[in-house]
């Protein structure tokens, strides 16, 4: 395959079009016609006027190039290990006829060019540019190629202005008629530009696309100075499509937001503020049309239009993954939450990427990414999207100390180096957990090793306190603004993340029969009295006087004892809410479940105080998980939700374990009635294939039911390797809990989707 001959348009372009003619005799003699293209930032193509994919923001975003030099937020030192651009492939076969056809493109910035946004910088990699390679061939393997050289023609198109952060400006009388069509006017197209290809790897796009996944239809709330608003009921990522009735050179305007003000006009603070409008303009030509913006999405729930136009429809657009979980218990607060965080990480899939939130940043946050990995990889299809942002983290890692990055792709971002840099070896972990394979983890093996020297090297006494001499970072992120005297230290979080890490890696290693177990087992010792040394209290059996949640962070590395459990029950009983950021909340919850204080567990996650609970979004309409208790900044941040998970495991007790034998479901919970536990068949009675190495052929599983009784029945179902898992049980009036499961192999049962 030839990748060198990229195109651009002319200077400055953002948005050229490309069009490429070409003729065939007949089309009956090729067997097969294969189009590999790639368009930085995003494209979109068509055959014959035909728009042939239905994938959008294409392709998914990536470490495309070295960031030095780029205009960052804060400074960047060294290069990422690794940078790739991704191409898509496509079958033309059935849409080539006799005579002239035509490819044409439409490329804009997407993430590859970005020049505007309040946040992190400015990463500018080039001008958008194009390469295409169609390769026809005939039924005797003889071979025509069609590329992207000069005799591809270039001509400004009428977006004047795309950007991912603040909308598009589209003229319409701009756009040359029937420009993707043989047979065009070529008045103006001039031959495209040869430019450097990118010095990076290209590489098939195999991960999931980024799609319309379902249609809203918006109610009109209110009118103001001409300005109509209009209400999603619920927090998207997407588009809004209208039909454009204005006459010749009438401006439409698209304003977004996620909140209404008091007056009932749109709130923008949340989603960036007045500095970062999410919102589109499109000039009208005269003529009725189907608009949308091309390059971008937004996030938002109200929005204003103002001009001729009428509102068809609001396009909800993500990364095409699938629900396979479901959930109901007797408790609203919590039927909330499941529905909060399902919809708030799907509207933070973009390019296979889970971004912090869909508007004011985008970006792959290893921090928020790490900690919603395993439960999103638990109720969702997620596993090829994980694989391919798992990638991004490893390119994204520093070449030459082994740090990893805020955010992967790496396109700047503030954060810490455990809580964040952790994500090297957490998702590889929870990959592992849900779906058997150890395929990550050997992948990763050398990466996660690096990031454990860059945590050494970094180390201050035992204890990693900053990223860079003089530097700062984040601990336990978005703690209530009410008990910042609760707050943990920085170190206390970074360090926590190394030792865990540290205790895993000894684990995997003694599995692998690895001689590097000795060096974990040393470091881990070191670390472990640093961090008991400056944390833990003997005389009271406290972690950091037992503010916050630091006794569970504690209780999580198996240190501590009796009275760290103790005083960690005493302590929520008591306070009875939360007082803890985005690693605590769900490090807390785990605990207690784990220490037979189911009660207390599910007395947190119900909690209804206006400090820091799930209630306080809900009651205030929230359809999102919000970033911050209070309901400050953004509203749909899934970095919350990690706890949601618990639902499953801990409420309805589902515990999965890799086995190599056919699954068992055994409920095993003493106050438990039920059936007794069964083998089940091989899926549709058939032998299963052979496993791939480092997978697990099948499961094992068992339904044990956390010790709580505050709930009175709980439902729910996921997807596993071997079928979709179902539980539910009641509260009997003795006391005890009646539990039913079954295992339905795949293909014989669906899980109802949102």
């Amino acid at each position: 395959m030839k990748k060198e001959h990229w195109i651009c348009g002319g200077a400055g372009c953002e948005a050229p079009l490309f069009r490429r003619s070409f003729w065939l005799d007949r089309t009956e003699r090729f067997q097969s016609a294969r189009l590999e293209i790639c368009g930085l930032g995003y494209f979109l193509f068509y055959i014959n006027g035909k728009r042939i994919s239905d994938q959008e923001l294409m392709p998914a975003m990536t470490d495309y190039a070295s960031v030095l030099g780029c205009e960052t937020t804060y400074p960047v030192w060294e290069e990422r290990s690794a940078h790739r651009c991704r191409y898509l492939s496509f079958d033309l076969l059935p849409y080539l006829k006799a005579g002239e056809n035509v490819l044409a493109v439409r490329l804009g910035n997407g993430w590859y060019h970005q020049t505007e946004r309040i946040a992190e910088g400015k990463f500018v990699f080039g001008l958008p540019k194009l390469w295409f390679e169609l390769t026809l061939t005939d039924a005797d393997g003889r071979q025509e190629w069609i590329e992207s050289d000069r005799q591809t023609l270039w001509h400004p198109g009428g977006l004047l202005k795309n950007n991912l952060f603040l909308g598009e400006v589209r003229d319409l009388r701009k756009e040359p008629e029937g420009w993707q069509y043989p047979g065009a006017d070529l008045s103006g197209w001039k031959p495209a530009q040869p430019v450097h290809a990118p010095e990076t790897l290209l590489e098939e796009q195999t991960c999931p696309p980024d799609r319309v996944i379902r249609k809203l239809y918006p109610i009109l709330i209110g009118e103001y100075d001409g300005r109509k608003i209009y209400d999603c009921r619920e927090n998207i990522a997407g588009r809004v499509v209208l039909s454009c009735l204005g006459k010749k050179g009438e401006c439409i305007t698209v304003r977004h937001a996620e909140e209404l003000a008091a007056d009932g006009t749109l709130d923008f603070e949340s989603a960036g503020g007045s500095d970062q409008l999410q919102q589109d303009h499109y000039i009208c030509d005269g003529r009725i049309q189907t608009l949308h913006p091309l390059f971008c999405w937004h996030g938002f729930r109200y929005f204003e239009t103002e001009g001729s136009c009428e509102v068809l429809c609001v396009e909800v657009i993500h990364t095409d993954v699938a629900v396979t979980s479901s959930f109901s218990c007797s408790d609203p607060v919590l039927n909330w939450l499941y529905e909060a965080y399902i919809r708030t990480q799907l509207d933070n899939y973009h390019g296979c990427v889970p971004s912090d939130c869909p508007h004011r940043e985008r970006l792959g946050y290893t921090g928020d990414g790490q900690l919603t990995a395993e439960t999103a990889m638990l109720l969702l299809d997620a596993k090829e999207l994980y694989r391919k942002w798992y990638q991004d983290i490893l390119d994204s890692q520093g070449a030459e100390t082994g740090h990893i990055p805020h955010t992967a792709p790496f396109l700047g971002g503030g954060g810490g180096p455990g809580g964040w840099g952790c994500a090297v070896y957490q998702v590889p972990l929870a990959w592992a957990k849900i779906y058997g394979d150890d395929s990550l983890l050997v992948q990763g093996y050398d990466a996660i090793l690096r990031w454990f020297d860059y945590m050494d090297a970094h180390s201050e006494k035992g204890l990693v306190v900053r990223e860079e001499e003089g530097g700062w970072c984040l601990g336990d992120w978005c703690f209530p603004a009410s008990e910042e005297k609760e707050q943990l230290p920085e170190a206390f979080i970074n360090t926590f993340y190394y030792l865990h890490g540290l205790q895993e890696m000894m684990q995997i290693s003694e599995k692998m029969n690895n001689k590097l177990t000795i060096r974990f087992a040393e470091r881990e010792k070191n670390v472990k009295n640093a961090f008991l040394d400056a944390y833990f209290d003997p005389e009271t059996g406290d972690f950091c006087e037992g503010r916050a949640a630091g006794n569970a962070y504690g209780l999580a590395l198996g240190l501590g004892d009796k009275r760290t459990k103790k005083h960690l029950v005493e302590k929520y009983e008591a306070l009875g809410r939360f007082d803890t950021g985005i690693f605590g909340t769900s490090m807390l919850l785990e605990q207690l479940f784990s220490i037979g204080a189911g009660d207390l567990a599910v007395r947190l996650l119900t909690n209804d105080s206006e400090a820091a609970s799930f209630a306080h979004m809900k009651r205030n309409g929230a359809t999102t998980l919000w970033e911050r208790w209070d309901g400050r900044e953004s509203h749909n941040h899934p970095m919350f939700g990690a706890c949601v998970r618990l639902l499953f495991t801990q409420i309805l007790g589902i515990r999965m374990t890799p086995s190599a034998q056919p699954p068992v479901v055994n409920p095993a919970q003493p106050d438990v009635t039920a059936p007794p536990a069964q083998a089940l068949k091989p899926l549709n009675g058939e032998l299963q294939p052979p496993a791939v190495p480092g997978s697990a052929q099948h499961f094992s599983y068992e339904i044990r039911l956390s010790s709580q009784r505050q709930l009175t029945w709980a439902k729910g179902s996921i997807q596993t390797p071997d079928g979709i898992l179902s539980v539910s049980w009641e509260l009997l009036e003795n006391g005890e809990k009646q539990v039913e499961w079954s295992l339905a192999p795949a293909g014989e049962d669906k899980v109802p989707t949102m």
